[in-house]
């Protein structure tokens, strides 16, 4: 089994255990190499600290290394069963924290489903402290139309920023803290709900994926204003959300379900 830096093989290939591996009710976890490339392009996927472990020539893991302020974000850490067998995923591990560590990271983070306890303990054995829990929600009905609003405020991803990083409620994961978003703002797109001149509710969505990445705001103008995303931009997916936070409730009313627990897990490398 050989160890390969991300920028060393086809993206193309990446993707395959990747997609493999993806949950089948979460569509914003399938890559493709486009969109790998863009997000390396924006500098927000680090191709160097990324690692892939091959086997007979192909792909057969990948774990994903995003630039976060924190550190390093592993937005994704996965092997093909033959390759889990002979410790693939240790090996990336290690091969993450050592890249991380060579290239003076704080902090490396990684979000895993409580599903599996496998990654869990893998994490755990390789030095890793459980943090916070997030959930995932997807619609699970028609949007409550009876909330939606006569009309939300195309913002920019700055202004967004702004209103977000003000607001007493919002915990951003690493992967949508507000300078992920500036550098992702290509992609993105970001609306307001506002009333007697105040911004009551933001949100940053990807149009793409059909995936709210980050919300905040008063509980009703949250619920309206995904209610309107939903409707106007087809947003069908949140990610990353703190399971105590009221947005969860917010995007219930809207008619968002939760789909899975996840466990934020980190690992301290020092001070860079």
């Amino acid at each position: 089994m050989e160890r390969k830096s991300l920028a060393e093989v086809e993206l193309r290939e990446a993707t395959f255990p990747l997609n493999r591996s993806a949950p089948s009710n979460f569509l914003p976890a399938l890559r493709t190499a486009s969109q790998l490339r863009e997000l390396a392009t924006l500098g927000v996927l680090d191709q160097a600290l990324s690692q892939v472990v091959m086997l007979a020539g192909k792909v057969g893991g990948c774990c994903l290394v995003e630039r976060v302020p924190s550190g390093g974000f592993l937005s994704a850490l996965t092997c093909e069963p033959l390759a889990q067998q002979r410790g693939g995923g240790r090996v990336l591990l290690d091969a993450v924290i050592t890249a991380a560590r060579t290239a003076k990271l704080g902090q490396l983070t990684i979000e895993v489903s409580e599903a599996d306890a496998a990654q869990e303990s893998l994490l755990s054995s390789a030095g890793f402290a459980r943090q916070h829990t997030l959930c995932r929600m997807a619609l699970a009905q028609p949007p409550n139309r009876s909330l939606l609003p006569t009309e939300a405020t195309a913002i920019s991803i700055d202004d967004a920023v702004t209103f977000l990083t003000t607001a007493p409620t919002w915990h951003p994961a690493p992967s949508v803290e507000g300078e992920v978003l500036r550098k992702l703002a290509p992609r993105l797109t970001a609306l307001a709900l506002v009333s007697d001149g105040q911004t009551r509710a933001a949100l940053v969505l990807d149009k793409e994926r059909k995936l709210i990445l980050t919300l905040a705001g008063e509980a009703a103008a949250v619920s309206a204003l995904v209610v309107f995303a939903a409707v106007h931009h087809g947003v069908a997916f949140v990610d990353s959300l703190r399971s105590d936070d009221p947005a969860v409730d917010a995007l219930q009313a809207a008619g968002f379900a939760r789909l899975s627990i996840r466990t934020a897990f980190s690992l301290l490398l020092g001070t860079p």
